[in-house]
């Protein structure tokens, strides 16, 4: 398990306990309490999306360094994604349902915070633990908590797995490939040699480079999309730059 992985994890136990015990001695606070957590978790965000920016902008810069071997024509791409698309739609659809599941996590947790028919279950059982009412109000939100912690690790956990299984799919609508990667809609690096494997699909027309990469300790999979009129051709173009013959397959 990486490192990465059990500080996810104890952060959310030292939060969970320090939420439970806010509210049962400062119940007055409580929106202040949530507006610092949400505050410093925005913060954290920015503070990972503007380095992985940085990062991302270095590698491009670097791609577009290199001479160009192939620029695809956008008009030619949107009119094969257009022909394929009735294919597409299902695994983008797909794709949708699985980033969606942490937010209907979020939802089920507002809804059992401020319905009060539903809140009151877990005050039954801070009743039952102790006679103390902070103490009571203490162990009715640690079990409140407790259970939306249980519920987002099985929820996260799931949709790890199941990234992990089908990968997240970028459908490219123009891109760019030098002796140093492929430029993917002017945002997206793929840097060479590239870590992962190439498929090349000629009946619907496309090549698809799938990318490893390490999140939170799980191996998830990328997968770009490149549409051409010549897919063996682009694939030929891509593989000679580190991809060995065992990583190309063909549709």
């Amino acid at each position: 398990m990486k490192l990465a992985l059990v500080a996810q994890y104890l952060l959310g136990l030292v939060l969970m306990v320090l939420f439970a015990f806010m509210n049962a001695n400062y119940p007055d606070k409580t929106w202040l309490f949530f507006t610092l957590y949400l505050l410093v978790f925005m913060g954290i965000i920015f503070l990972i999306t503007g380095r992985q920016a940085r990062s991302i902008f270095r590698d491009i810069e670097e791609i577009k360094s290199g001479e160009v071997l192939l620029e695809a024509n956008p008009e030619e791409v949107l009119r094969l994604r257009e022909k394929d698309m009735d294919k597409t739609q299902g695994e983008l659809a797909a794709q949708v349902k699985a980033s969606l599941i942490p937010f209907v996590t979020m939802i089920l947790f507002i809804v059992v915070f401020y319905v009060p028919p539903l809140r009151s279950f877990f005050s039954s059982i801070g009743s039952s633990l102790s006679t103390d009412q902070r103490t009571a109000n203490f162990y009715s939100f640690l079990a409140m908590y407790g259970a939306f912690y249980v519920l987002s690790l099985i929820t996260g956990l799931y949709t790890r797995r199941l990234q992990a299984r089908t990968g997240t799919l970028t459908i490219a609508t123009k891109y760019v490939i030098t002796t140093k990667g492929i430029i993917v809609d002017d945002r997206l690096p793929v840097k060479f040699p590239i870590q992962g494997s190439l498929k090349t699909d000629t009946k619907r027309k496309f090549v698809e480079v799938t990318l490893k990469q390490q999140v939170m300790g799980n191996e998830v999979k990328q997968r770009v999309r490149l549409y051409t009129p010549e897919p063996s051709k682009l694939a030929s173009i891509i593989k000679v730059k580190g991809l060995g013959e065992d990583s190309l397959s063909k549709v």
